[in-house]
């Protein structure tokens, strides 16, 4: 078997056992035909030597598909029958990220049957040495973290699921037994009641400070801030007086991968509500848009606290005022948040007022999103540990995200528990002569007489002791 060259090409061309087609590839350097060629003759004489897996047919030569199915083909094949009948458009866009930049260039060529749990935990391990891939409006760690490697994993054990079903591969899923690499997962910081209320009173800022009443008296995520539009509030006056004020959660403002959208648009699965037009003259790959919340259960009434709702009802003015004052150049998509031209904010730029205001009044670093976690346990705090009520407004699907994710201990409340333990429980300052228990009345006012009488005390011991003595007879 020899290399020809044909054009600025260099071709081989070979048969393989059980393949009724004479196979050819080309390759763009000699050296690299004549290594292939290395191959070849090694596989064939291993008796391991198979056609490459895009020659196959997965029907009529089904065996052999499952000996030569790579990583590569079956992620194509689970995004594409698997993905696009189950993800969101976020889900999917961050969903190819992980396979496009996480998976396919390390193990994309693997055949699938060579996978297993050693293999698995090997490349995982091996993952958290990598670079991370940057992407847009995401703070990059200088490594992938373990975080990530859970998601590729989480993608990894579905996908090979699936193979099963579809009987590419035999056996357990080798994802299934895998030991994800150990890392200390930390909890994320939060404010306390002061620091935020502090936050809310020095925030001059009247778009920051909308954005952090409404997570923090409503426990919206950013996106359903960013999303919201006038038609789901509802603050007539009479509803601000009477406390009946409150909003929809419906939507949210998410920025998705075009390509993902498309995909989703020909399958029929569209939920996207709206799709920004881009500002930009280049030609983008992501693409603004208000689609359907991140769970059902998101999908929620929240009422309004009474400040949240007047800081509303300015926003609203204001907006009027600048309709009147742009005229046709306002661009009117009746978001609550909008840049002055009534163009969407994007998460990025408030979390960009919001990291300048932190350091401008020297308040400890958190993320926007913490402003959730405070609220959270705020309410569980007002309610007395009502979680059901404080679900409904957080929009979780299970009650333990609100108990074990979103709620946090502050030193200030445990010191305050600490010091109602004292009181309630050990008897605070005063102190009191211990009683033992279930003693009746009238034995309490003889053992008052007695401690009042020592003359008396002694004469009655020694009484009781004459009594003992009699008995012993």
């Amino acid at each position: 078997m020899k290399a020809r060259k044909l054009g600025n090409l260099y071709q081989i061309t070979y048969r393989c056992p059980n393949f009724p087609r004479l196979i050819n590839e080309r390759f763009e350097t000699e050296e690299e035909a004549n290594l292939r060629i290395a191959q070849i003759q090694l596989d064939r004489k291993l008796g391991k030597l198979l056609p490459p897996p895009e020659l196959v047919d997965p029907e009529s030569q089904h065996d052999l598909y499952r000996k030569t199915i790579t990583v590569r083909q079956l992620m194509t094949e689970y995004v594409t029958l698997y993905g696009l009948n189950h993800w969101s458009a976020g889900t999917l866009s961050c969903n190819q990220h992980r396979i496009d930049d996480y998976i396919i260039p390390y193990i994309g060529d693997l055949p699938v049957c060579m996978l297993t749990t050693h293999r698995l935990e090997l490349f995982y391990r091996d993952l958290l040495k990598e670079p991370a891939v940057k992407m847009k409006g995401h703070q990059t760690e200088r490594t992938i973290s373990p975080s990530v490697v859970e998601k590729v994993h989480a993608i990894l054990r579905s996908a090979l699921n699936q193979a099963i079903r579809w009987d590419y591969l035999q056996g357990n899923n080798p994802a299934l037994a895998v030991e994800l690499p150990r890392y200390k997962k930390n909890k994320r910081d939060a404010w306390t009641e002061q620091q935020a209320q502090y936050a809310l009173e020095v925030c001059t800022d009247p778009i920051l400070r909308l954005c952090m009443l409404l997570a923090l008296g409503c426990s919206m995520r950013i996106g359903e801030i960013l999303g919201l539009t006038w038609d789901c509030v509802h603050m007539e006056p009479e509803q601000v007086e009477a406390d009946e004020a409150g909003l929809l959660v419906k939507q949210e403002l998410r920025r998705c991968d075009k390509a993902s959208v498309e995909q989703l648009r020909k399958e029929g699965r569209d939920d996207i509500f709206l799709t920004f037009p881009s500002m930009k003259q280049a030609e983008s790959t992501t693409v603004l848009v208000l689609k359907t919340p991140k769970t059902e259960s998101s999908v929620r009434s929240i009422y309004l606290p009474r400040t949240v709702a007047l800081a509303m009802q300015e926003m609203k003015a204001e907006q009027e005022r600048l309709k009147r004052e742009l005229g046709a150049e306002y661009m009117d998509y009746h978001l609550v948040i909008t840049l002055e031209n009534g163009r969407p904010y994007e998460e990025r730029l408030i979390a960009k007022k919001f990291k300048d205001m932190i350091r401008a009044h020297n308040l400890p670093p958190v993320v926007f999103h913490s402003l959730r976690h405070s609220s959270t346990s705020m309410k569980l705090k007002i309610s007395g540990g009502d979680i059901k009520t404080v679900q409904k407004d957080t929009g979780h699907a299970q009650s333990r995200m609100v108990t074990d994710v979103y709620s946090h201990s502050f030193d200030e409340d445990r010191k305050h528990l600490a010091q109602k333990v004292e009181e309630q429980f050990f008897g605070g300052k005063q102190k009191k002569q211990p009683q033992p228990p279930d003693v009746d009345a009238s034995t309490q006012q003889a053992m008052k007489l007695l401690e009042s009488s020592p003359e008396m005390a002694r004469a009655f011991l020694q009484m009781a002791q004459l009594m003992g003595s009699k008995e012993s007879f």
